[in-house]
């Protein structure tokens, strides 16, 4: 059975976003431990802080499958800092770990691109042993750069060759940020896919339109059968809910809901 989530960058506030994800349908989310979502230092979390987080998804009869964690790899204590988020996120039973991938100027060169991978790439694997150790797979955002579409997504599997480093798929993202089409060898992708970030869009690169999802132009009627026919088996998980009261995100949350279940099942 498929495992169907929200994400609580679908709205700012923390308890009003699983509440309404609750009521809405889903019983399992995806959290970032990000400013002005949930100010919750995931590196260092207390025992107290731990059991409060904790309670309050049980409340909802939710269940925790993905952590976002973010940390620059390219500064000198990213890869300690990463360390330290893996094992909060570890503490929390978590399995899936979301995290960024290289970036860099649109505009670099490729002399650029490889000084900066040359650095990165060697900081990532050993995040990586270390998310194996724990027993978690780290999984890239598709945020331009290392991943922007299908085929920089598998040049940056082949070069970080580990196994516990795959992709976060956001199909939305590879429209606005590079233009690319998400449909694109999306079977041959499906492998390397640990964790979907779900949400529409519509217009060219760069336009900031992002509806409810199957009312843009992401096409995922035709994009979630042929993940699954390639293999994919993780979360698929709405990461937006338009909106600009809690009234009307809880429903575009409902109506996500609604439209993921009817095309997983």
């Amino acid at each position: 059975m498929s495992i169907i989530a929200a994400y609580n960058f679908c709205n700012r506030d923390f308890d009003a976003f699983i509440a309404g994800a609750a009521a809405a349908g889903f019983r399992n989310v995806a959290v970032g431990f990000y400013p002005n979502y949930l100010d919750l230092p995931l590196e260092d979390l207390t025992d107290a802080q731990r059991e409060g987080f904790q309670a309050r998804l049980a409340a909802h009869d939710l269940q925790l499958v993905a952590i976002l964690a973010l940390s620059n790899l390219m500064a000198q204590d990213g890869v300690e800092l990463l360390k330290r988020r893996l094992e909060g996120a570890a503490s929390l039973g978590v399995k899936i770990v979301d995290t960024g991938a290289a970036r860099w100027p649109e505009e670099a060169t490729e002399a650029e691109r490889e000084e900066v991978l040359a650095v990165w790439v060697p900081r990532m694997r050993q995040a990586a042993d270390h998310a194996a150790s724990l027993g978690i797979t780290i999984a890239l955002e598709t945020h331009g750069g290392q991943t922007g579409d299908t085929p920089a997504c598998l040049r940056a599997m082949e070069r970080i060759d580990h196994p516990a480093v795959r992709i976060a798929f956001d199909p939305a993202n590879y429209r606005f940020y590079n233009g690319a089409d998400p449909q694109e060898r999306v079977e041959e992708l499906a492998p390397f896919i640990a964790h979907t970030h779900y949400k529409d869009h519509r217009g060219a690169k760069g336009n900031p339109d992002f509806p409810r999802i199957g009312m843009g132009e992401v096409g995922y009627e035709t994009l979630i059968p042929r993940l699954l026919a390639g293999g994919y088996t993780g979360p698929h998980t709405l990461e937006r809910a338009p909106g600009e009261t809690t009234e009307e995100i809880n429903a575009s949350l409902a109506y996500a809901y609604d439209y993921l279940t009817r095309l997983l099942g």
